[in-house]
């Protein structure tokens, strides 16, 4: 009897998904393009300290680890339900800092 759901694929030609190793290393571009966030609002992101690349230009080419990609379209989410206030962001991002400073304090007490 034939498939009538549609063709089988070999488990050779599936499609895998994508994820990306941790050393996995994004360029400016690549982080704008992920995001979908214009180059510009990054570097000023990162000009305000929100967020850091792993290598600086003296260095070579800036690049950022994938944890960049989401704090960048986390800013972009905040941005459009609360403005563009920087000093409301820094004080934002200040008490999200605490908060996980906080959470790994009562593990480490927790599992004392």
């Amino acid at each position: 009897m034939s498939n009538r759901c549609g063709p089988e694929i070999p488990t050779a030609l599936a499609l895998e998904l994508f994820q990306p190793s941790p050393a996995s290393l994004y360029t400016l571009d690549a982080i704008a393009h992920l995001s979908g966030v214009p180059r510009r609002s990054i570097l000023i992101f990162c000009r305000n300290g929100f967020l850091r690349p792993v290598f600086l230009p003296p260095y070579g080419v800036m690049a950022f680890a994938e944890e960049a990609i989401y704090t960048v379209r986390r800013i972009e989410d905040f941005r459009a339900t609360h403005g563009n206030s920087v000093a409301w962001l820094k004080t934002l991002f200040s008490l999200l800092d605490e908060v996980e400073r906080l959470r790994a304090e009562v593990r480490f007490i927790r599992t004392r």
